[in-house]
């Protein structure tokens, strides 16, 4: 996956879809907000939605975040990477157009060595939304890529159909654990952090 046209593709602020950990997704460079609104043209949103960020480490995650709280610290040296996708308040480094207006971002490493190799040889973190048009179904398999999607997208990496389940999405709040989509990794957060769920 890591190549210079899907460098080059992402500095030029295009969007290109990539296999990821769990499904298909469109991805772009996060900090650049032209990149971030043609993501939402691309998936015809009528309103602004919060768009999920992939990051390489722990060490880049913290660069564009703040005010982790050590239950925050426990759950993401336990299951990151992975399928776990957790908000954290952000920090000036992103803009409201990926967050909707919202202090919280959504933030995942992948565990995926390829694409983790891309976004650290990228140096910044890739948004990462499901490549379909809102409204239609998820994409394990290219071959079910729209179309109308498909035209405003500058490079698509194409490995064959994906097997895998969405992430868990949880937010802390008040050092308790609210688990806001259950995922593949849920239930064991809820046996190892029992005493924190909300």
């Amino acid at each position: 996956m890591l190549n210079e046209e899907i460098l080059k593709t992402l500095e030029d602020g295009k969007l290109i879809i990539i296999p990821t950990d769990t499904v298909y997704g469109i991805s772009c460079d996060a900090t650049n907000t032209k990149a971030i609104k043609k993501v939402n043209e691309a998936k015809e949103r009528k309103d602004a939605k919060p768009l999920l960020i992939l990051v390489s480490d722990e060490e880049m995650l913290k660069k564009y975040t703040k005010d982790i709280t050590p239950l925050e610290e426990k759950i993401m040296h336990k299951f990151m990477p992975g399928k776990l996708t957790m908000l954290f308040k952000k920090n000036e480094l992103l803009s409201d157009e990926l967050t909707a207006g919202s202090p919280y971002i959504a933030i995942r490493i992948p565990d995926y060595k390829e694409l983790l190799e891309l976004i650290k040889k990228f140096n910044k973190p890739l948004v990462s939304t499901s490549a379909n048009i809102t409204g239609s179904d998820v994409v394990a398999s290219l071959d079910n890529l729209e179309s109308k999607l498909k035209e405003k997208i500058a490079y698509i990496y194409d490995i064959g159909p994906l097997n895998t389940n969405p992430s868990t999405l949880l937010k802390v709040e008040d050092e308790k654990i609210i688990i806001l989509r259950e995922g593949e990794v849920a239930t064991k957060i809820k046996n190892v952090f029992k005493e924190y769920l909300k």
